[in-house]
């Protein structure tokens, strides 16, 4: 979401980018404030432009997204060289920001949600590139107590069809061959009596698109429906980030997520039942206030049944006005981070032996580029979202290949072209 965001700045201003700050007319920190270290990093990365401001007064700096939606005002008294702070829905306003603050030298706060058109300004897209974000909504209704989600995107807003499918077509035109729809809680999606699983299939009707992804979809509403539009819609990719973050039941319960590893456990079943060859991928909370012994064991367990492909996992981070930063039975620091090694070192073996199982395969694979590792390497995708490096002198970019896997890593799998 911060990366689509990002794009869309960068199509807001309209201007050449440069990679060097003291070269800037502009810079724009965009934030984000999931956990505690990202919130820090923003705030750092806020105190490194200082020298340039003063050494160049008309240099304009702006923080926008999730850190500048919290905090607000309170960054204009804390850094004395930033010009405006602007919330995530306040992008299609960012020019106008701009403007007023070179012709009028007035420092702006913009973060209020009620914005006439939130998705008005479409992302950035390189030429070539092949693959694609799509947000097709934004903000959150679920209120996890854990989460700032709510509190710095809004309640949920579901981006019209019309509007999303506009998008889908000026992607295609520059050679987009993978859509990833992107929405807080995608699968929640509905709009004129259609639900998420109607848009699957309608935007599989694009001719050129090769593939379709989406994340981050919600336990909850993961439907028969649309579990059938991933099996029958041969465009739609056979892998989903679903996130579970706990083994337990009741940690689940403190965490408000509304389902249970039961109702969990039965998703998961009718997606590796009904779709060949499913990759799930997942978040973990490791150390959520009051997580016992037993609690973790249970996530454990659960991570053993699954066998992720691969997982993301975290030690609690206390969120600013979210109901679990008042909870007073946290987890020490030091007990956080020994789970945390422990459900690393097992996701770690399990995702090793599942890429290794690979080895022999033949492996569908969409071309993205070059390896970054390795520039006589092309890299590209599976449906299962492994990352696939071959050797080959042809210019296959946007292509899908054939390749046959020989060596299978922590984080990639090696292959020869057929």
């Amino acid at each position: 979401m911060n990366d689509y965001d990002s794009q869309r700045i960068k199509n807001a201003i309209g201007i050449p980018q440069t990679n060097d700050p003291g070269k800037a007319d502009i810079v724009i920190i965009n934030t984000c404030a999931i956990r505690e270290k990202a919130d820090q990093k923003a705030l750092s990365s806020l105190g490194k432009f200082k020298h340039l401001k003063k050494s160049n007064p008309n240099l304009i700096v702006g923080m926008t997204g999730c850190v500048a939606q919290l905090y607000g005002d309170k960054l204009l008294s804390k850094a004395s060289h930033l010009d405006f702070v602007l919330g995530p829905r306040a992008i299609p306003k960012l020019a106008e920001i701009i403007n007023d603050v070179e012709i009028e030298r007035t420092r702006i706060v913009e973060t209020s949600y009620d914005i006439e058109e939130p998705f008005e300004i479409l992302p950035y897209h390189e030429n070539e590139k092949v693959t694609s974000f799509l947000s097709i909504q934004q903000g959150c209704n679920k209120n996890c107590t854990y989460c700032i989600v709510p509190t710095v995107r809004g309640k949920e807003i579901n981006r019209p069809l019309n509007d999303i499918m506009s998008e889908a077509r000026y992607l295609v035109q520059k050679g987009v061959k993978e859509i990833t729809l992107i929405g807080q809680t995608v699968n929640s999606w509905k709009n004129d009596g259609l639900k998420f699983a109607d848009l699957l299939n309608i935007v599989g009707e694009l001719e050129s698109l090769e593939r379709i992804r989406f994340t981050t979809s919600y336990p909850r509403d993961f439907t028969k429906k649309l579990i059938n539009t991933m099996k029958t819609n041969p465009k739609v990719c056979s892998h989903i980030h679903l996130p579970v973050q706990s083994g337990s039941n009741e940690v689940l319960s403190k965490m408000k997520r509304t389902y249970t590893v039961e109702w969990y456990m039965e998703v998961v079943t009718r997606l590796k039942e009904e779709i060949a060859d499913m990759a799930i991928s997942s978040d973990i909370i490791v150390g959520f206030p009051g997580e016992t012994r037993q609690d973790f064991e249970q996530t454990l367990k659960l991570v053993e049944e699954v066998e992720f492909d691969t997982c993301f996992s975290f030690k609690y981070s206390p969120r600013p006005g979210t109901p679990a930063a008042s909870m007073t039975d946290f987890i020490d620091s030091e007990t956080a981070g020994r789970r945390l090694s422990i459900l690393h070192e097992l996701q770690r073996k399990i995702t090793c032996k599942k890429n290794e199982d690979r080895i022999d395969r033949i492996e569908q694979v969409l071309v993205e580029g070059k390896s970054k590792n390795d520039p006589s390497h092309l890299m590209g995708r599976t449906s299962q979202n492994r990352i696939v490096n071959f050797s080959s002198s042809d210019n296959l970019c946007g292509k899908l290949v054939n390749v046959k896997i020989n060596n299978g890593f922590q984080n990639s799998l090696l292959g020869s072209i057929l």
